[in-house]
């Protein structure tokens, strides 16, 4: 079966594209399409999201492994999740986060299947209105700046302050290689 998608950007309503794909491929080779009809960067890191009834994400389909402990979502490769195992009509919306950074995201909903057409090459891109949006934006007031990295150096003390400083460091065993080092553990 091919399935056809129908992108579209919070950022930008007159933005859209429309991919189809069949179920056989994977994630990562839709991933790759949205990429090139994008003209976005394709190193950096995007991931698939699968969206319940109420729009919330339940489980991620991620470029590279990178699970930890802490993890809440099931998280599955893209270059082994096929379209048909993640997609029906039960499980039609999908969110692509492009930049991680923003949490800034393309919609995907399914907007059908259809048998393959002889001759035709999936996946690909049936339509592309407008640019897409800025892949990577990054907001300067998004990073605080903390106190305690701006308060001024007292340099009053003058060259007595340095001199501390070196006695401090001193104070520790010395090592004239690496050697030195792993012999002492």
């Amino acid at each position: 079966m091919i399935y056809k998608f129908r992108i579209q950007s919070q950022e930008n309503q007159e933005f859209v594209r429309e991919i189809e794909i069949d179920g056989e491929q994977t994630f990562l080779d839709l991933h790759h399409s949205i990429q090139e009809s994008t003209h976005y960067d394709s190193s950096q890191m995007a991931s698939f999201y699968i969206l319940n009834a109420n729009g919330e994400r339940t489980q991620e389909i991620a470029l590279f492994e990178m699970s930890s402990e802490e993890e809440e979502l099931d998280v599955v490769v893209m270059d082994v999740a096929m379209i048909r195992e993640f997609v029906s009509k039960r499980n039609s919306s999908l969110s692509y986060v492009f930049d991680f950074f923003s949490d800034r995201y393309f919609q995907i909903k399914l907007m059908g299947t259809y048998p393959p057409i002889p001759g035709v090459k999936y996946p690909f891109c049936s339509l592309s209105e407008q640019e897409a949006p800025q892949q990577i934006v990054v907001n300067a007031e998004d990073f605080e700046v903390d106190e305690i990295h701006t308060k001024p150096v007292d340099t009053s003390k003058g060259d007595d302050f340095l001199q501390d400083f070196d006695e401090q460091i001193d104070e520790g065993p010395q090592f004239e290689n690496l050697d030195d080092f792993q012999d002492l553990l």
